[in-house]
């Protein structure tokens, strides 16, 4: 088992809590994003938190780390060094918030030593095509839809029987809740795991200096933020460790060319 030490930013962070959570969705993440090396999938396992009126979805691990600092916090403890098992690292740290009643959908990603971003879309974000294929996954009768988002042509199976209009990351606007959902070319694909009625649990907003932004203008950012990911990052190094370093965040970046959301404009 490996362990490894990040110092994170400590700051006492105020918080509203927007809802009740109705339904928590576990979602497998299973994606390739390093086209050099398709046959290397990778997983990760994200949660959907549904409310009346909000959602709030991202990756189960970073949601456990945020809820061991706020307890720490809680009890007055400021760590600027915590431990994290490898196998607990997440690969992905973007919040997205759907408002429904708004038709808003927000979201909310780091760019490494730049800071928080935020940027809002429209909801529904995509125009769904359904078709008249049918599927039995995880015992619930799904319908298929077919949308073009991002750059690449999503198939998504949703359950009428589970009244939510949701799904995992951007992807929502269908009469039920989308259970599973892969691009064409199956580089990420989301599967359902389980969905069961949470107790005492809230979909909560961090209130933080956000970097308010554009779509567009966050994807250059984070791309131009990637592309010179090394060298932004040599004056925050120690000499004695800036080889090694180096090594990783190389490895890192090039391993990093295929994003998601392929339309970057």
């Amino acid at each position: 088992m490996v362990t490894l030490a990040f110092a994170l930013p400590m700051r006492a962070q105020d918080e509203d809590t927007l809802c009740q959570a109705r339904l928590m969705v576990m979602y497998e993440l299973t994606y390739r994003e390093d086209t050099n090396h398709m046959d290397r999938a990778k997983k990760e396992r994200m949660m959907l938190l549904i409310g009346d009126e909000i959602s709030r979805f991202q990756s189960y691990n970073n949601y456990r780390a945020e809820k061991k600092m706020k307890e720490k916090r809680r009890q007055g403890i400021v760590e600027k060094v915590i431990y994290v098992k490898q196998e607990d690292i997440s690969r992905y740290i973007y919040k997205v918030y759907k408002n429904h009643p708004l038709g808003k959908i927000t979201m909310i990603d780091n760019v490494f030593m730049t800071g928080v971003f935020l940027y809002e879309e429209d909801y529904p974000c995509m125009t769904w095509e359904y078709t008249e294929d049918t599927a039995t996954i995880n015992g619930y009768f799904t319908q298929k839809a077919v949308c073009d988002y991002g750059g690449r042509t999503w198939e998504a199976w949703f359950a009428p029987e589970l009244p939510y209009n949701d799904g995992p990351y951007m992807f929502c606007g269908l009469p039920g809740l989308i259970v599973k959902i892969a691009d064409t070319q199956d580089h990420y694909r989301f599967e359902m795991v389980s969905a069961e009625i949470p107790e005492d649990m809230f979909i909560e907003w961090e209130n933080q200096d956000y970097v308010r932004t554009t779509k567009k203008a966050f994807f250059k950012a984070y791309d131009d933020n990637l592309a010179n990911i090394v060298e932004n990052a040599l004056p925050n190094i120690l000499d004695a460790d800036k080889s090694d370093i180096q090594k990783k965040l190389y490895y890192y970046a090039v391993t990093k060319n295929n994003p998601i959301e392929l339309d970057r404009k």
